[in-house]
């Protein structure tokens, strides 16, 4: 069949084949292609479910109340998607896309960190994987390396210099690493590869990858719909970033193709596990490190170790009341385990429909638990420096707040001090998930092929066979980066 092209976003001349088709235009789909469109000598293809809904990041083109409620309340953006049916375990409400070119590259908050070496040196990750992120990547610096010092240049100088670090409750806390630019009026935006898009890489944007075009074991191409009509687009390689559910869709049902008797269900999906509190203070007796903190309005870091796997964040301000908010929380690793999981209905029609399930194994148990007595430790060491006494926090059992955005927006409505509200995020809801087709796994090899379809690969947090507490977006630039130069080399 003929499929309709598209330069960025708009409709163009007919094509029927791409030397590569990268199913997604997110943060990994748009990485991968932009570099690979340097180095290969063929067409490369991005599809976009979603449409050309502008390229700006959310927080730039927004106002600070509008950007909030998008961030709070993201069901109301009209781009919010969400690719599977959720059950009563997880993955609900909030959880879910950005349908729409740049996917949550135009939502992210810009903080730039590696997965911690005690996660990638687990044995968890290949070792291979782990040194071309962290030593060397064909005899130069690493991905990790390589790719910061990128994100650091598009910064430039319209990032402050940095502040200095804060010593809170025996924790140093340095300013997050973040590749934002920010401007005067207080406007900010994080890194995307849709910034000066180039004009050789191609976008069809508003068609749906439906599935892989499998024949004798090896991609042919993509079924995609547009409009209501399916179209294919003819390719021997075929890179799936469309997110980790969607990701796995494609992949069980690429696999019934070969094999009648593949299982519909892959294991694994992980999120973060995060939760925290925000406590008012009075601005006249809050020592200078926590007016130093609500004047930078900067967030501040503290990265985890391997006993808590969770790092802890910091973040202040001063509300319309005249009262000092910190924000304190905890960022965590799940452990991938069978209590998470993406699973089809295979039928006649395709795509198949698809669900999810996350759960907390009683390893993640434990670690909610450090975590609540970690943020616990320091709101008492924060309440001593103000000088006034303080009670429980009050977390609730079980976790996950069903009131997530009222309990997120809380210290803005506190005209005391004295006042804290706790939150914690439910499972899916953090929008890091990861985990259901790791590299070197069963299903995927260390080169992010899947090892029963020939020419299909995968990129983006599916693919991480740990996640740490780090967030995610560093290292799927990384990996992005990784795949796109061996699809290169192997054309050279």
């Amino acid at each position: 069949m003929t499929a309709e092209a598209a330069g960025p976003g708009n409709p163009g001349r007919p094509v029927q084949s791409a030397d590569v088709v990268v199913v997604g235009g997110g943060l990994a789909g748009l990485a991968l292609a932009r570099r690979l469109a340097d180095r290969h000598p063929g067409r490369v293809l991005v599809i976009e479910s979603g449409p050309d809904a502008g390229r700006d990041h959310y927080r730039w083109v927004n106002d600070a109340g509008t950007a909030d409620a998008l961030w709070l309340e993201p069901t109301a953006d009209p781009h919010f998607w969400q690719p599977y049916l959720p059950t009563d375990s997880g993955y609900r409400g909030i959880a879910g896309l950005r349908r729409r070119l740049g996917g949550r590259s135009l939502y992210w908050g810009g903080v730039a960190v590696p997965i911690e070496p005690w996660a990638l040196d687990s044995g968890a990750w290949p070792s291979s994987v782990v040194h071309d992120l962290t030593a060397s990547w064909r005899g130069g610096p690493s991905l990790y390396e390589s790719v910061a010092a990128d994100v650091r240049r598009w910064a430039g100088d319209r990032v402050p210099p940095a502040e200095p670090p804060l010593l809170l409750a025996g924790r140093e806390f340095t300013e997050a690493p973040r590749a934002v630019r920010e401007a005067a009026d207080g406007r900010w935006q994080a890194y995307s590869p849709l910034d000066d898009w180039p004009e050789g890489v191609e976008i069809r944007c508003d068609s749906h990858a439906v599935a892989v075009i499998v024949h004798e074991g090896e991609a042919t191409g993509v079924l995609v719909e547009r409009n209501g009509e399916r179209q294919v687009i003819n390719a021997s390689r075929v890179v799936l970033a469309a997110g980790t559910v969607e990701n796995s869709r494609l992949v069980l049902q690429a696999l019934r193709e070969v094999d009648e008797g593949a299982s519909p269900q892959v294991i694994g999906l992980a999120d973060k596990l995060a939760q925290g509190f925000a406590a008012s203070f009075d601005p006249a007796a809050v020592p200078p490190s926590l007016r130093r903190l609500a004047e930078s309005g900067r967030l501040f870091l503290s990265r985890a170790d391997g006993e808590l796997r969770s790092s802890l964040f910091l973040q202040g301000r001063t509300n319309a009341h005249g009262m000092v908010i910190v924000d304190c929380y905890c960022m965590g690793e799940q452990l991938p385990g069978p209590a998470g999981r993406v699973w089809c209905e295979p039928g006649t029609r395709l795509p198949w429909p698809t669900f999810v399930a996350g759960g907390l194994s009683s390893v993640d148990e434990r670690l909610v638990q450090d975590q609540r007595r970690a943020l616990t430790h320091l709101h008492e060491e924060l309440c001593r420096e103000a000088g006034w006494t303080v009670g429980p926090l009050g977390f609730e059992d079980p976790f996950g707040s069903p009131d997530l955005a009222d309990r997120l927006s809380a210290g803005d409505a506190m005209t005391a001090p004295g006042r804290t509200s706790t939150y914690a995020f439910p499972i899916g809801s953090e929008q890091h998930e990861a985990g259901t087709l790791p590299l070197g796994g069963p299903l995927l090899d260390e080169h992010a092929r899947v090892r029963a379809v020939g020419g299909v690969y995968v990129t983006g947090p599916a693919v991480f066979p740990r996640t740490g507490a780090a967030n995610p977006a560093l290292t799927i630039l990384a990996l992005a980066t990784r795949l796109a130069d061996q699809l290169a080399a192997a054309e050279a």
